[in-house]
């Protein structure tokens, strides 16, 4: 898009390999059948569920603070090194006890990706929203095998 504004030519320029971050306010769920869950923070614990590339979030504790995962994706290119691909977070305020999940819809590890290579990897970071400083536990990267 180019806009000119007294004489002066401004030239706005997007960039297509930077998405924007995903946010989502998670649905009402049960506990996710399989996958790996972060224990480590006191209020909150998040699951990653490959088959179905499911996200989870769960409050686990009544302190009144809503809870959320952030989440990163990265992909491996043809030559085998990995790229951050998507990012985004999903929220719960639904209280003490209660699950949620975002249902999002990720490269598999083993098919060929946007970048022409395999592999496919998911990082969560489970965080209750507290006032101030948000209380966060991250767990190593995960291969999406779903």
């Amino acid at each position: 898009m180019t806009l000119a504004a007294g004489g002066a030519l401004f030239v706005a320029m997007s960039n297509p390999a930077a998405a924007a971050e995903e946010n989502n306010k998670g649905v009402p769920s049960g506990a996710p059948s399989s996958g790996t869950c972060i224990t480590e923070i006191t209020g909150a614990t998040g699951c990653f569920q490959p088959y179905g590339d499911v996200i989870y979030i769960k409050d686990t504790s009544l302190d009144g603070y809503s809870v959320y995962v952030k989440w990163q994706n990265e992909i491996r290119n043809s030559s085998g090194t990995w790229h951050s691909y998507r990012s985004g977070k999903c929220t719960s305020d639904r209280g003490k006890g209660d699950w949620a999940k975002c249902d999002k819809d990720f490269y598999e590890a083993s098919s060929t990706n946007a970048l022409g290579g395999k592999g496919s990897r998911i990082k969560l970071t489970a965080c209750v929203a507290s006032i101030g400083d948000d209380e966060c536990a991250t767990n190593s990267w995960l291969s999406n095998n779903g």
